[in-house]
């Protein structure tokens, strides 16, 4: 759905709401065929999602503040040699999680945001599965028959997850557990790169760019 679309849509829904408290965006598509379909309905369509009902939630604009959870895959956290196309499009849905969650929004808007990271659900694996790669077939096979937690469970700890969450927080529910995720950065911006980025003052500005030259 385009964006201009999704904002009809929206529209019509607060003509009989006063406000929106949480957001879930819970589409998920696992087709490594259709890469096109598969990035749009886990990344593309859930930032058009964020970006069309945000206006409605920012306090700044409106909103009373709320909650966006973006349901994900543990494999948006760590790789999958066999579903590569479903696992970018998982890692996009954490940074882009990361990024709206960051102060310099949450601040202002009073919009937290987080995401829960499911394991293998009977209801995902329980179907044909084609690997990105034919060398990964044989496990994407397999996996119809693995172990794996039951879609209740999951929900259950997904309800748990939103209970308990503050802004940014990414968690796992995984074999009928609940765990947070210890967020790591891998880049630190420099000292002087840092002070640019915060400062207002035009000369502080002109001085670290003099001084790269």
């Amino acid at each position: 759905m385009a964006r201009q679309e999704m904002k009809k849509y929206f529209d019509e829904v607060m003509v009989q709401m006063d406000y929106i408290d949480v957001l879930i965006n819970g589409a998920t598509l696992c087709d490594e065929r259709n890469i096109d379909a598969t990035i749009n309905t886990n990344l593309t369509g859930m930032m058009n999602t964020v970006a069309t009902v945000l206006p409605y939630m920012d306090r700044k604009m409106g909103g009373s503040g709320g909650l966006i959870v973006n349901v994900t895959s543990v494999i948006g956290l760590d790789p999958s040699p066999v579903f590569c196309a479903y696992s970018a499009s998982k890692f996009g849905v954490i940074g882009f999680t990361r990024s709206l969650a960051d102060p310099l929004y949450y601040t202002q808007n009073g919009v937290a945001v987080m995401a829960v990271c499911c394991g293998p659900t009977k209801v995902f694996v329980d179907r044909e599965l084609n690997a990105f790669l034919e060398y990964g077939q044989t496990f994407a096979d397999r996996l119809r028959c693995a172990p794996c937690q039951s879609t209740a469970s999951c929900g259950q700890n997904i309800v748990t997850a939103i209970e308990r969450s503050e802004n940014g927080q990414i968690w796992i529910a995984d074999k009928g557990g609940l765990e947070m995720v210890t967020l790591h950065w891998y880049w630190h911006m420099a000292d002087q790169f840092l002070s640019y980025m915060q400062s207002t003052d035009d000369d502080n500005q002109e001085q670290f760019v003099s001084g790269r030259r």
